[in-house]
């Protein structure tokens, strides 16, 4: 296995193991969003608090596999204490 690909499953295997942002917000005032794979069973929820254009606090939740909790802790700390517009961008690139 390549360095690389060791670093990737090493990130993956922390973001799983001690997720970033993990709970809710009061929803209102949070915006809140759910997704769910039922090909494989995972859920992710995620609460997202805009103040003045900026993506002031988020949380996540839900379950699943350890790819896609790993990935919505990595996208809410990527997107934490930026603008609504940059946050967007990321979206963009990472699709």
């Amino acid at each position: 296995m390549s360095g690389l690909e060791d670093l990737y499953r090493e990130i993956i295997l922390d973001h799983y193991r001690s997720p970033r942002n993990r709970g809710e917000l009061p929803s209102p005032p949070a915006h809140r969003a759910e997704g769910f794979n039922p090909l494989c069973g995972d859920e992710v929820v995620v609460s997202l608090q805009v103040d003045d254009g900026v993506v002031s606090d988020i949380r996540i939740g839900g379950q699943g596999c350890s790819i896609s909790q790993s990935s919505a802790s990595l996208m809410s700390a990527a997107v934490k204490g930026r603008s609504v517009s940059e946050a967007r961008d990321l979206i963009r690139t990472f699709k």
